[in-house]
């Protein structure tokens, strides 16, 4: 993952070469004529353009976007709310056209790890398929992400309003029961804090009436424990049992209808860190939110974690040499002092 102390990129250094990207262009009210200076890090962003030169699915050369840290833009407008999510400065972005089965997205950086059950950098704050311009609930200080997607299947994972944060891999045993496991070498004795996916919990609305208008939850959503592996495994156990892994994330909903192989590595866990199957729900009391009048918008949630990563030893497979699942991650969802999950509410602008 990139270090928070990301340096602007080559591209946002030299104008010329940065205004050949599309981008989002800061301005400092709702039609957009009268551009906004933007700083990151201290340093002036040129044109006041955050270029969005890197696609979702570049995870390994540029950690999914183009990141711009501690973003500030003194000459903005205070909107008189204190509470950072709808934003304490008023914000908004000249979006260039995408390309037809694209999409620009705009994300809020994260303190907390995201590649474990995530494959977003960071949280939503805009999402838009056509030009315009488009308000965002920032504040001084604020870590932000430019990316694109293109396409059904890139664009699936930015779409977290349609998206369930309940997923389930096809894990198969056949010739008999699954092998029980244990956890052969955790590697910390503490839990890492995870993001999980976020999720829409309301649904898009526009909003019209001046000031502005509220979302309250109406989407009842589960969080629960998790296993995730980014390894498929496949082997003949000494009794004969053929077991195959997919990779990926497996939410660990009801120990009844669970996929048993992953039920058995999630309890090697549990018997390791004292902990039990949790499930928790975000409920319709829990939070409203403030949407900006004369945009189109949806709240959402990203659930928090603790993850604990290691090698799970599964018995042996048939050759008689001991099994081991290496690089797991086994994650709780993390509880608010009300019995909550905790995590973080934010509003999503869109072009509708």
């Amino acid at each position: 993952m990139i270090s928070s102390g990301r340096l602007l990129s080559a591209f946002a250094l030299y104008p010329a070469f940065a205004a050949a990207w599309p981008g989002f262009t800061a301005y400092k009210e709702k039609t957009c004529t009268e551009k906004l200076d933007i700083w990151s890090e201290g340093v002036p962003v040129p044109d006041s353009k955050l270029v969005i030169n890197h696609s979702i699915t570049d995870w390994f050369s540029h950690a999914g976007g183009h990141y711009y840290d501690n973003l500030t833009f003194p000459g903005a407008m205070a909107t008189g709310d204190f509470n950072t999510d709808a934003g304490t400065q008023f914000v908004y972005w000249k979006a260039d056209e995408p390309d037809i089965g694209c999409q620009f997205i705009l994300m809020k950086g994260t303190p907390r790890g995201w590649q474990i059950l995530n494959n977003m950098p960071g949280d939503e704050i805009l999402r838009v398929s056509n030009e315009g311009c488009y308000y965002t609930a920032l504040s001084p200080n604020d870590d932000v992400i430019t990316s694109y997607c293109c396409g059904r299947d890139d664009c699936a994972m930015a779409e977290v309003e349609i998206q369930s944060s309940v997923s389930q891999n096809q894990d198969i045993v056949q010739g008999g029961n699954p092998p029980s496991c244990i956890v052969k070498n955790s590697y910390s004795a503490t839990p890492t804090i995870q993001d999980g996916k976020q999720i829409a919990v309301t649904r898009p609305q526009t909003c019209e009436a001046p000031p502005a208008c509220t979302h309250s939850i109406t989407q009842s959503r589960m969080f629960s424990t998790a296993i995730a592996h980014f390894q498929s495994f496949t082997w003949t156990t000494e009794e004969g049992v053929e077991v195959s892994i997919e990779s990926g994330v497996d939410f660990i909903v009801d120990s009844k209808v669970s996929m048993a192989m992953s039920l058995n590595i999630a309890q090697s866990w549990m018997d390791e860190t004292g902990t039990t199957i949790t499930q928790t729900n975000i409920t319709a009391a829990a939070e409203a939110g403030r949407q900006e009048a004369g945009t189109v918008a949806f709240y959402s949630f990203t659930p928090q974690y603790d993850c604990w990563e290691g090698d799970v030893s599964c018995g042996k497979d048939k050759d008689g040499n001991e099994k081991v699942l290496e690089n797991i991650s086994f994650c709780q969802p993390r509880l608010a002092t009300t019995g909550d999950p905790a995590g973080i509410f934010r509003m999503v602008y869109t072009s509708g």
